[in-house]
């Protein structure tokens, strides 16, 4: 592994539940030595992506704020998918969210929400929050449209935890699983991330057919079936809304 692929190595130590390390925490975590550990941590405190926060305690930098600045004003997906997501918010029960997601290696990003009319739902995918790849409509269309490739090696390495969530004991079969939810091009899950809530949600894809994104309602399960059909055709509307989108600013650049 690279000196690069370690400092990155460190930045994925820092979490919600243990937003600060010293150096010997992740000497010990990464299995390096002291010294080398200090020169990682050293060489994102340059950076401004680590900084100390009390003495010899490192936690996440200002650097990160301004990237995430940076993301929010200038990247093409949220760019494109903004103004969808608040015309789909119209069309959603009182109270219902929109979400626009990533997948991130095993894990899924909401990077943007919008609310409809009427208090906003709790639900677990919050901005920036990792979630799991196995689980609901939102999760399981990126997951659809992984490239094969992807598909074997995630099988290969989440083998029991995809036999858990019910996707298939073998690649044939979770292949199979992946087949039958792109044929639908949108899907609809109840109660499978939080209780009550039910997601409905179409990946967003490239020129490839490659799923850059997911765009989904989460409503409650008391919602009628026929709002839900409504709600899953016109996320389907709204993702290839996103899509010719970005096919015009790539064609314009």
């Amino acid at each position: 592994m690279s000196a690069s692929d370690r400092s990155l190595s460190v930045l994925k130590l820092f979490t919600v539940e243990h937003p600060e390390w010293t150096a010997e925490e992740v000497a010990s975590e990464l299995e390096v030595g002291i010294a080398t550990a200090y020169r990682y941590l050293a060489a994102l405190d340059e950076a401004g992506l680590v900084a100390t926060t009390r003495p010899g305690r490192y936690g996440l930098g200002p650097t990160i704020t301004q990237l995430d600045r940076q993301l929010q004003l200038t990247d093409p997906l949220l760019i494109a998918a903004r103004p969808v997501m608040d015309d789909l918010s119209t069309y959603a029960p009182p109270g219902s969210v929109v979400l626009l997601c990533r997948a991130v290696g095993d894990d899924v990003l909401c990077i943007h929400r919008v609310n409809a009319k009427g208090s906003p739902t709790a639900i677990s995918y919050e901005r920036g929050r990792p979630m799991p790849l196995f689980y609901g409509a939102t999760s399981k269309m990126l997951l659809a449209y992984m490239p094969p490739r992807r598909i074997k090696a995630l099988f290969e390495n989440n083998t029991k935890a995809i036999a858990k969530a019910g996707l298939g004991r073998t690649l044939p079969a979770f292949r199979s699983v992946l087949t039958e939810w792109r044929r639908h091009g949108s899907l609809v899950t109840r109660g499978e991330v939080d209780a009550g809530l039910v997601g409905i949600a179409a990946a967003v894809l490239s020129s490839d057919r490659v799923g850059i994104g997911s765009i989904s309602y989460v409503v409650s399960d008391e919602t009628d079936e026929k709002m839900i059909a409504r709600l899953a055709a016109l996320v389907s509307t709204g993702a290839r809304e996103v899509e010719t989108a970005l096919r015009a600013e790539a064609e314009a650049v």
